[in-house]
């Protein structure tokens, strides 16, 4: 982590101070910082993607209840009906996911295996951008190589790519290259990185909807005029783009555009397994006013954010801009209802990346986040997503690994229509966290689809310690908003 530099306005771009002591101290610290020679570089880097898929292929064979109950049976129309399946909504996921998944069928790859090599690539997609991200703060290796290297065995990254097989690295991967391209395009003044930029971010958007946690950073930029206004124009082209092959094979442009408002009204619980607000709310009976309150009181951080900002004017650097971003995605999350318990996933990831722009102490912020996530991740893995675990990857289905109708009577699982619930948000009829038998607690009455309001939705007493271990991470990340753009004002300031 960096602690002894400085962020200093040259063409916006946060450079080390020199040291004041000579021209020897500059040859020396020259020589410290020389890169290594290639071939270790390339040879670390190496290492690290052997051990990061060496701890990967522990896990393959797992099968939750998430991929018996919907990825596989998506796999398996998708392998049965071929391109023409998509005439139809035979899953509650957007379709470039469905399109990937496609994919494999065409290749003949084995479900079980060609669903998680899928989020396994994005896994490093994910820390590449994290080494770019964590370069554009320094030239030195050995950082940029940990940071690659601490996102790839993260454990939450490991756990939902290898052993959940869902796909929250693939829209992270895309926010968080959309960040590098924000960051380029501050550094050098060059519009076509703002494009880009937002060319990723509709692309993570349309993979998942969770992606819009972090790009209130765009509506800031554009409000401090760092982001032309006609760069956004990319996040819906590239949106719309992404629907044409599912148009073509027949479906309607209603049908394809309705996806993510059909998943918004869906959940009726005010947590579903997330380490958010609501876990430490004790409440009973109709919650849907207080779902209201923590909506309004999401948009309200976010556009009293924006009103401040207009007023104070504070210094855009690239550490502001990382900050904000990732302040979004752990903000936002712990304040809205309804929230799954792997919607923290971008903020798990872009913590870490932050760590690496910040004075150490904040270091303390991507542990809470980990520590939470690792207990949310078990509270799920142990509980209704183990429930359907009893079959290896040999059992029947789409290629040996489908699920069979044994397995998802165990998971209490039905299969996915057109309005069926998708994978990890299946979790209207599992609300809390693993209870002591590591099954979820059951469903208050009138929770889930149709229901006539909001439930509680609160699991057991691990769950509320690790909503509060997230709760002392969004007071955190918000003291570093408040402290890089006081360092920054300083330094502009001189």
């Amino acid at each position: 982590m960096m602690t002894s530099t400085v962020d200093i306005p040259r063409g916006d771009r946060a450079v080390t101070e020199a040291p004041a002591d000579g021209a020897a101290s500059h040859s020396l610290d020259a020589a410290r910082s020389a890169p290594p020679p290639r071939w270790l570089r390339w040879s670390v880097l190496a290492g690290i993607v052997a051990i990061a898929i060496g701890v990967r292929l522990l896990f393959l064979d797992q099968q939750t209840m998430d991929y018996q109950a919907f990825l596989s049976r998506w796999y398996q129309t998708l392998d049965t009906q071929g391109f023409g399946a998509f005439r139809q909504r035979f899953a509650d996921y957007n379709y470039p996911y469905l399109y990937l998944l496609w994919v494999l069928t065409v290749l003949n790859v084995p479900a079980l295996i060609g669903v998680k090599a899928l989020s396994i690539t994005f896994d490093f997609l994910l820390g590449w951008f994290a080494y770019r991200i964590v370069g554009l703060r320094t030239d030195r290796f050995w950082l940029r190589a940990a940071g690659f290297g601490t996102i790839v065995l993260l454990p939450s990254v490991v756990a939902n790519s290898s052993y959940w097989g869902q796909a929250d690295a693939i829209y992270s991967a895309f926010a968080v290259g959309g960040i590098y391209f924000l960051l380029r395009a501050q550094r050098d003044h060059l519009v076509r990185y703002s494009v880009w930029a937002c060319v990723f971010f509709g692309v993570a958007v349309a993979f998942k909807l969770q992606a819009v946690f972090v790009m209130p950073v765009l509506v800031w930029l554009l409000l401090r005029r760092r982001l032309p206004w006609y760069s956004l124009l990319a996040i819906p082209v590239v949106f719309l783009a992404l629907d044409v092959p599912a148009v073509l094979a027949g479906a309607s442009w209603s049908t394809a555009l309705s996806v993510y408002l059909d998943q918004t009204g869906s959940y009726q619980q005010l947590t579903l397994g997330a380490a958010n607000l609501y876990q430490l709310i004790p409440i009973e009976g109709d919650a849907t006013w207080l779902a209201h309150i923590g909506i309004g009181a999401a948009f309200a951080v976010v556009a009293l954010f924006f009103g401040w900002t207009l007023w104070r004017r504070p210094p855009v650097t690239p550490t502001t801009i990382l900050v904000v971003a990732t302040a979004g995605a752990v903000v936002i999350p712990f304040l809205l209802p309804a929230m799954h318990d792997r919607y923290f996933y971008a903020a798990e990831v872009l913590t870490v990346v932050t760590a690496f722009y910040l004075p150490l102490r904040f270091v303390l912020i991507p542990i809470l986040v980990q520590a939470a996530a690792i207990g949310v991740y078990h509270s799920s893995l142990t509980g209704d997503q183990g429930q359907a675990m009893g079959g290896g990857p040999g059992a029947g289905g789409p290629r040996g690994g489908g699920a069979t109708d044994a397995g998802l009577a165990n998971a209490g699982a039905r299969p996915s229509g057109p309005s069926g619930h998708g994978p990890g948000e299946a979790a209207g009829s599992r609300p809390g966290g693993g209870d002591g038998g590591g099954g979820r607690q059951p469903t208050v009455t009138g929770a889930g689809r149709g229901g006539s309001g909001y439930t509680s939705g609160r699991g057991d007493t691990a769950l509320s310690i690790y909503a509060s271990m997230m709760g002392l991470a969004v007071l955190g990340i918000v003291y570093a908003v408040g402290d890089s753009f006081r360092r920054a004002r300083a330094v502009f300031s001189r």
